[in-house]
């Protein structure tokens, strides 16, 4: 299969050349669409032997792109922003998956799409389709927040592969997106598309995100009810739109000073009730609990939010979850132990630790459960430090050491002194000051 990858931009010098580079082995062309640069992107974009086309903005996002498809000639299109790109093992898998047979039944496939912070972390998780059939009936719709559609109504069939490729997007981050927010470029369109399609309950949930990241959560809690309101009596379970502004308008109520679980508990019922599969509802539900100091109730709706997670995934779905998992484990574990739920708080515990042995926290409340301060259980330590042997690695210093740091700091003195003289010989003991 010929794949064309395409593009839109402007003022991209920055972000052309990984653009144009990540797939460029597997691409049969690379298509730009500029829409009016005044840097060196126009010129980079050809020395790195695109085709470069000319597209005077008009304020719509879908019109600049359906351009763009109008130029391609490969059988499936990547479209993908400046500001994104796969990895090499990625895009390797990208060519077999779509040159695969069992492709011919889908129009296109959705992938994993992670949100980079300024310092190449992932903060925030979702699903996205950009790699998809060249068809004529296949376009873009709306002036911003574009979405692929049939322009003949029909349903597109869409391959799931978030397991196997992701798409990593650097455009929250940096000077080129505090100008777009200055610019209320965002804010305007959304604007143009309600006065045409004045019932868009997506529209009025995107417009809650605009107020929302300017910091306005009143105004931003107004945009996401009146997008409740004019939400139909049920929606498609991978209505990813729908989800987030239930997710945010939840995080508002939540999160307010002086917050009580009554405000919040009618939305939240509205939606599991319409969402069902979406995991995010439990895991703010589980956080507003255990800032109230009421770990019992965190410990239900944390549960409920990764069984949700682990039977449903995160394809359209789960992104605040999937984005935080660490912080919900080390959350649940908290409260498992606050609660009184030992071998809860043992399990979660070790479900952390496996992903990251050096949390501390994490590791603490372990250590609390399995071996509490001077109360009489010290002929159980051989066993407690034969369990921890399978979490780390003894012939390492580091990991002995972390082990035994954090069991003396955290108020299991009687255990440290058991591994001080069982895990570490008289010279390292000496060397290290465990003996002072």
């Amino acid at each position: 299969m010929r794949i064309s990858q395409c593009m839109i931009v402007k003022n991209e010098e920055k972000n052309i050349e990984r653009a144009l580079s990540w797939g460029r082995p597997l691409m049969w062309e690379q298509i730009v669409v500029d829409t009016g640069s005044t840097d060196r992107t126009v010129e980079l974009a050809r020395k790195l032997g695109a085709k470069v086309y000319h597209f005077t903005w008009i304020d719509d996002f879908a019109a600049a792109k359906n351009y763009a498809i109008e130029q391609v000639q490969g059988e499936w299109i990547a479209f993908l922003d400046a500001d994104e790109y796969m990895m090499p093992e990625d895009a390797k898998r990208l060519a077999e998956i779509i040159n695969n047979p069992e492709m011919a039944r889908f129009d296109g496939i959705s992938t994993g799409w992670q949100q980079l912070d300024g310092q190449g972390k992932i903060f925030a998780s979702g699903t996205q389709i950009r790699f998809f059939r060249n068809l004529p009936d296949i376009r873009y719709r709306r002036k911003i927040h574009e979405q692929l559609e049939s322009t003949t109504g029909r349903a597109l069939r869409i391959g799931d592969v978030v397991a196997s490729l992701s798409i990593f997007h650097t455009g929250y981050q940096g000077e080129a997106y505090a100008e777009k927010t200055r610019s209320g470029r965002n804010r305007r369109l959304i604007q143009e598309e309600l006065k045409e399609h004045p019932e868009d309950y997506e529209m009025m949930g995107y417009m809650g995100d605009e107020y929302l990241d300017d910091g306005d959560r009143t105004e931003a809690e107004a945009w996401y009810r009146r997008a409740v309101m004019h939400m139909p009596p049920q929606l498609s379970e991978e209505d990813q739109r729908s989800a987030a502004t239930y997710t945010r308008l939840l995080m508002i109520l939540t999160e307010k000073e002086e917050a009580s679980w009554e405000e919040a508990d009618g939305i939240y019922r509205q939606a599991v009730g319409k969402l069902p599969k979406e995991a995010d509802f439990d895991y703010i539900a589980g956080r507003f609990f255990a800032a109230s100091q009421d770990a019992g109730q965190a410990v239900l709706y944390l549960e409920a939010a990764l069984e949700k997670l682990n039977r449903f995934g995160c394809s359209n779905r789960a992104l605040l979850l999937a984005g935080n998992l660490m912080e919900a484990y080390d959350l649940l574990v908290r409260c498992c132990y606050e609660a009184g739920k030992g071998q809860k708080c043992v399990n979660y515990a070790v479900a952390y630790l496996k992903a990251n042995r050096y949390g501390m926290t994490v590791l603490s409340r372990l250590l609390l459960v399995l071996a509490p301060g001077d109360n009489g259980r010290e002929q159980e330590y051989p066993r407690v430090l034969e369990f921890f042997s399978g979490l780390y690695d003894f012939s390492s210093l580091k990991d002995r050491l972390f082990l035994w740091k954090t069991a003396r700091q955290g108020g299991c003195g009687s255990f440290a002194a058991y591994m001080a003289e069982k895990l570490f010989t008289p010279g390292e003991r000496t060397a290290i000051g465990l003996n002072e």
